[in-house]
């Protein structure tokens, strides 16, 4: 008997990096060096101060029962308090934050939660590839909306079409931006949060690299009056405080949707382990003190690559946030063969811009999740490529 896969399933295409990672693993059975640049995951330990709390944690008994699906009091608490301290924001801790297992989990199933058959959601392109995800298997349809280097990465609302609008209950935003590094102002937050509440549409931001800026505090959209109504924010672990294994997030913003997506995840699972939450809380209530250093760290980083990069005759903004260089090669090429080129010539292993969407074709997505050593080293190979001998 043949299995036969659910159609909704056969619409996911194949993961983004699969074919770059068996090509990355048939240059390391030649015996070469690959320094892997593609994915945004942190080379950096977590800091000491919150293992240690987590390890006391470990050891309570308390923790080893099944969670509260919305996250227990303690965190929920203690990322209240931060909001106000960061964004001078009050949110109540019952019903306006809900504990994720990661972010990617929330964003996943937040269209479950306001999308009916054929509603559409608005998604950017280039994204996050998880966006989708939700959308497709609610039954929900996706309309692209571009982000383009000459509007600084941000969605122009006035393009998308009004027959698309109407029929619009969700729209997917992050900023500081994965995979460009562009951020975003609260005057844009003014103006997209006045468009939504105009058009009756849910705005997710998706602030993971909230605090990997540069240059000034990334703003939230909930600082902007009335954003309550329309919004909710992801919040992440993984990259603010060096946790990507860990799994744990959280939503925060409009009662209404985070109390639905709680419902929703009370059917699905049974929250992340209490010893992490409450180490996640640690770090919240301690986060001046630990996230500083992880901060100036991938400034550096994208300081000094970027410095380099402009001088081997790469085209691209600085980045604005995040921890990732996006980037058009030198030869005028695809993504594909300006990442395959890369990875036989130089065996630097990146993420090609067509990976993350039509808008991204022609780019290539460097991460700077690297030791500061193998960076150098990758500069160093990048700047000895010929270009001219690309395709």
């Amino acid at each position: 008997m043949k299995i036969e896969l659910s159609d909704k399933l056969k619409s996911f295409k194949p993961f983004l990096f699969e074919e770059l990672y068996r090509k990355e693993r048939a240059e390391r059975a030649k015996g070469r060096d690959i320094i892997s640049l593609a994915v945004g995951d942190p080379d950096i330990p977590t800091d000491r101060r919150i293992v240690a709390d987590a390890v006391k944690e470990v050891r309570l008994g308390r923790n080893h029962r099944y969670p509260n699906t919305k996250g227990n009091e303690n965190l929920r608490r203690e990322a209240a308090a931060w909001h106000k301290r960061r964004h001078g924001l009050t949110f109540h801790p019952h019903d306006e934050i809900s504990v994720l297992i990661g972010s990617k989990e929330g964003i996943a199933h937040l269209p479950f939660t306001v999308m009916n058959e054929g509603d559409y959601c608005l998604i950017p392109d280039p994204t996050y590839p998880t966006y989708r995800t939700g959308v497709i298997l609610s039954g929900g349809r996706i309309h692209d909306v571009p982000l383009l280097e000459k509007n600084g990465f941000l969605p122009d609302l006035g393009k998308i079409p009004r027959k698309v609008v109407d029929r619009t209950r969700l729209f997917f935003l992050n900023y500081p931006n994965n995979p460009t590094g562009a951020d975003a102002t609260l005057d844009f937050y003014r103006d997209l949060v006045k468009w939504a509440r105009k058009h009756g549409i849910v705005i997710a931001q998706d602030a993971a690299y909230c605090e990997i800026y540069f240059d000034r505090p990334a703003p939230s959209i909930l600082q902007v009056p009335g954003a309550r109504d329309v919004a909710v924010e992801f919040y992440s672990s993984s990259k603010t405080y060096c946790m990507a294994g860990w799994r744990i997030g959280w939503v925060v913003g409009n009662s209404r949707l985070v109390c639905a997506l709680n419902q929703l995840k009370e059917n699905i699972d049974s929250g992340p382990f209490n010893a992490i939450q409450n180490a996640v809380a640690y770090g919240l209530k301690h986060h001046e003190k630990i996230v500083p250093p992880i901060r100036a760290r991938f400034k550096e980083r994208a300081r000094r690559f970027c410095a380099a990069l402009h001088g081997t005759g790469w085209h691209f903004p600085d980045p604005k946030g995040s921890c990732f260089v996006w980037a058009r090669p030198p030869a005028g090429c695809t993504s594909l063969e300006a990442v395959y080129f890369m990875l036989e010539k130089a065996h630097i292993l990146t993420a090609p811009g067509s990976g993350f969407g039509k808008y991204g074709e022609g780019f290539v997505r460097f991460s700077l999740t690297e030791p500061d050593a193998r960076l150098d080293e990758a500069i160093h190979r990048l700047k000895a490529l010929d270009w001219s001998r690309v395709g």
